[in-house]
């Protein structure tokens, strides 16, 4: 007999709020306490951006999400406010024209252990609003059914 698999959602946690108000374009906010997951066993995750400009960005410019990763639960990989990582981005949100509310979701990889989510306001040409951005993770975890 086949086994059938699906996705089952967790508990969409929101981890960056105030960190990402009035981000200045071409600017870093990382996290500052880790993100550390319940269970070993999601791989995957949905990850929801929703950011708001006070003036319009720039067309075909993104916002840039990494995952900064640790081995040994105490040292993390390179990334802060001021040093962007030398490495693609985790996920990538393309950005409209427009000064209307973007909730942008997509679906990635995980990093396994914990890990401080850095977000780039990567050459929009304009900050993020100054309240009511967030960015929340919803890990998924595989499961026989």
């Amino acid at each position: 007999m086949a086994t059938t698999q699906k996705w089952i959602r967790g508990t969409a946690d929101t981890v960056m709020s105030t960190e990402l108000n009035s981000l200045a374009s071409n600017s870093n906010a990382v996290k500052g306490s880790a993100v550390s997951l319940t269970t070993d066993s999601y791989a995957m995750a949905e990850v929801e951006l929703v950011v708001t400009f006070g003036s319009m960005p720039t067309a075909n410019t993104a916002v840039s999400i990494w995952f900064l990763r640790e081995i040994d639960s105490t040292n993390y990989e390179d990334g802060t406010s001021s040093i962007t990582p030398n490495r693609n981005p985790d996920v990538v949100f393309a950005i409209r024209n427009t000064t209307s509310t973007q909730r942008l979701i997509k679906t990635c990889a995980l990093p396994p252990g914990t890990f401080k989510p850095l977000v780039r306001n990567d050459g929009t040409g304009q900050a993020f609003a100054s309240s009511a951005n967030t960015l929340k993770i919803r890990p998924l975890t595989l499961q026989s059914v």
